[in-house]
């Protein structure tokens, strides 16, 4: 699903919870997430407030896009994950204490979640969809 700038600048205009709910919806929706890559592996942003480490994910290329171009972050590459690969992940996340930084925008505002959380919500919208 390409987006155009309007619907970028209004998604990119919501607050970090209205933005996580969009990329729950939209992760489900497309079975696949985003991020930014390099031959290390995916982007980790260092949470200064929590201490931690969070990988960055993001629900459509578009978002990975802006964020590596206005983040300076141009020696990554936009990648997309399965998201079935992504929820296998977050086991590991949790088992390295490693969050998960849902959606930042470039000015570096974003949800950031423990995989535990992220992967409960996820299965919430599953559940919605096949009416369990």
């Amino acid at each position: 699903m390409h987006l155009n700038s309007k619907q970028i600048e209004e998604v990119l205009a919501k607050k970090p919870e209205n933005r996580y709910k969009y990329f729950i919806k939209t992760a489900y929706a497309e079975e696949e997430i985003w991020g930014l890559a390099d031959d290390e592996g995916w982007l980790m942003l260092e949470v200064e407030s929590d201490n931690v480490d969070a990988i960055a994910v993001f629900p459509n290329a578009e978002f990975a896009e802006i964020f590596k171009k206005n983040g300076d972050y141009e020696e990554f590459r936009v990648e997309s994950l399965d998201l079935y690969e992504f929820v296998d992940w977050l086991e590991d996340f949790e088992a390295e204490g490693i969050h998960v930084a849902v959606f930042p925008t470039p000015n570096m505002q974003s949800a950031v979640m423990i995989p535990q959380k992220l992967r409960e919500d996820l299965q919430t919208e599953f559940d919605k969809d096949t009416g369990e």
